[in-house]
This record gives structure tokens, sequence and C-alpha cells, in this order.
């Protein structure tokens, strides 16, 4: 039996005002292909099919053009689950329905006690769920970690655990030890969220989502596939893709397989002259970029500069200064306003505020005194 497993598709995800709508599906086109040329019989979502719980209707479109692609025309079915990004409502408004042509999107935690059975292989779902989730739905009072909640799940399941079939597990949390990127929102607040291997030992193989790099985790039976493209500055030098498995009588073979994005994500640390000037070495102008830049003190609107020869830059900091973490000492009520700037820019930079920087917050102060005896 062959499994193509993908999570953390995030559709509708944007980052600083950018839509990457245009870049998933692309992505999404990708992996169409990757489906034609390995024929999976099975597909598996570890959840985030979203990026917000009310997806705008253009997110919609797109994944319901996924889900019919991959179903329909590329007849192969479909076992998705919910993750921490996705509402529960708006991914299982066609439950019913989806069934019947062989996609089956499970948010409902009373589905996880029963596998879903194809020849000799046995899945289990974990859809995302919080302890209070957990608690709420099964009358646990002794329920307030992920651990706890994960503890009690794979104890509930272990009762009907076939132990002759090839048992799968199929969830959306966070395993201890597990790298984790910017891009990742936390599963939940005030609570340790990370759950210990161990607890999936009676599992042949777990296929999970949440953790956007596929290779989060080192284990023999615990997989992340990662998420199919880049969705932070921090996850520039992962790999992308999904996983193939092979499962034959209890083994398997997996491999990962990368997909090549439209743009990828690039920090770059230069000088504004060296990006202005284009005297630095980049693969491609469209990519995303976030810029760390050095000497621009007299740059006015760098960002609508830079964007003219980069077009989807996404991020620009300065970097022209070490920034002092102590603290200053100074009595405000005995001196001036400008002695007070001139005091905390001394302290950061170690430099005196003299000339047109000067002269700017003069006029800044002057403006400011000004509107309020207007006032």
């Amino acid at each position: 039996m062959k499994i193509l497993h993908t999570a953390d598709w995030h559709i509708g995800k944007s980052i600083n005002g950018q839509s990457l709508l245009e870049d998933q599906q692309y992505v999404l086109n990708e992996l169409y292909k990757a489906i034609e040329e390995h024929k999976p019989d099975i597909v598996i979502i570890s959840g985030d099919l979203y990026d917000l719980h009310y997806p705008s209707k253009d997110s919609m479109v797109v994944l319901e053009d996924a889900l019919s692609t991959i179903n329909l025309e590329l007849d192969t079915p479909i076992i998705a689950i919910s993750g921490n990004h996705d509402g529960k409502e708006r991914l299982n408004y066609g439950e019913k329905w989806f069934e019947k042509s062989g996609l089956k999107i499970i948010t409902q935690y009373e589905s996880m006690f029963k596998p879903i059975e194809i020849k000799d292989v046995h899945i289990y779902v974990m859809p995302y769920f919080t302890p209070a989730d957990i608690k709420a739905a099964f009358k646990e009072k002794d329920i307030s970690t992920h651990q706890e909640a994960a503890d009690y799940i794979v104890e509930q399941m272990k009762l009907v655990i076939d132990k002759d079939k090839t048992n799968i597990l199929v969830g959306h949390l966070f395993v201890s030890g597990g790298k984790s990127s910017d891009s990742e929102r936390p599963l939940s607040i005030g609570t340790i969220e990370t759950v210990d291997a161990s607890t999936f030992d009676p599992f042949d193989i777990v296929m999970l989502g949440h953790l956007h790099h596929p290779f989060a985790i080192q284990s023999e039976f615990i997989f992340y596939s990662g998420s199919l493209m880049q969705y932070s500055f921090s996850e520039e030098k992962q790999a992308k893709g999904f996983r193939l498995f092979d499962v034959q009588d209890k083994a398997f073979k997996q491999s990962f397989i990368p997909i090549t994005p439209r743009r990828s994500f690039h920090v770059v640390n230069a000088s504004y002259n060296e990006v202005i000037h284009e005297n630095i070495t980049i693969p491609n102008k469209d990519d995303y970029f976030h810029f760390k830049l050095t000497d621009m003190d007299h740059v006015t609107d760098p960002l609508l500069k830079i964007r003219k020869i980069y077009p989807n830059t996404l991020q620009l900091s300065r970097q022209d200064y070490a920034i002092a973490q102590d603290e200053i000492n100074v009595d405000v009520h005995a001196l001036s306003d400008l002695d007070i700037i001139k005091s905390f820019y001394k302290h950061v930079t170690d430099e005196e505020l003299t000339g047109v920087k000067n002269e700017k917050i003069i006029q800044l102060l002057e403006a400011e005194n000004n509107k309020g005896a207007d006032e």
C-alpha cells in the first residue's frame, strides 16, 4: 500500500499583507503532478489545511479545488484531519457526502477510537485537540496537559488496536524535541504543549502535522511531512515537500520528496547601497526578502525604493547600531526634551546627535510645540 503524507497547507496565509494564494496554488499543482507520477493508494493530510478559522472565499475555492482534483480527477482517496489553524465547522461542512467519494475530513473526537480500515492497514486519527477539549468531550477531570490528553486518547485506542494489522496514527501535535519555526502558532496558551514520543509506541507509523520542518524529529516511526512551502523567514533553509510511504506486512519504507516553490524566502544582510545597486547575489528578484541593512541614515522611503527592484520584499530592518540592553538614568525633570533625546541617542549609539539628525529632531519638537499652541 502506497501512502502520500502531507500537512500544513495553510491555505489563505498572508505575510505582512502579501497574500500567498498564488504560491500555494503553484505548489498544489506540483503536488498533483507528484500524485499522478507516484499513484498513491491514499493521500493523508495531517491538519492545518486552512490558515485561519474563518478563511476567505478565495481560500475556500483553492482548498475545494485541491480536494476535488486529488479525490475526483486523480481518483485518489483522502483522509484529512483538522489542525489548530482550522475551523472545524468550515472544514467538515460536507462531511457526509465527502465520504461517498472517498474523502474523509475528520474533526470530531468521537471518531478517534474506530480505525479506518484499508486492507491490512488500520488508520487511527487524532484531530487537533487542547487538554480542555478532551477533558470536556470525555468527562475526564484529571486532564490538564497535552501529555495527559494524549495518554488518555492512546489508552482508549489501545483497547481496540489489532496488533496483527499495520496500525498508523495521523495527528496534529508537537512531539517533544521537535524543531519549531516562527510560523507555527502555539497549540494553546498556558500549558506545556509537547507530547513524549514514547506515547505513540503502540503504533507502527505516526504521520504528523504542525511542525513545518520535515526533519523536525529523528525517529524510526514518527514523521512530520513538513509544510508544502516556506511560511516564514525562519524556514529559509528548510526543504519543503511531502513523504511517500510504501507499507507491506507491518514493514514500511519511506522517503521525503521535495517540491520546488514558485518563490523562496531569503534573509539578506547587506548595506543599503549594495542592495539598491544590485551588488548582491540572489537567485530570483521575485523571491520573498527580508533585508537587514546598514548605512541607511540619509535614506528616505527605503522600502519603496527597494521594492522597485525586489517587488516581493516583505520586511526591512536596520542593522546600523547595536542596541544597548541596560538602562539609562536621566533626571527628565531637569533636562529639556532635546537634551533627553540627545542623552538617549548617545547611550544607545555611543555617538553624538549632530548634523541633519539633530536638525530633524528640533523640527519635530518645534512642530509638536506649535501644534499644542494652536490647539
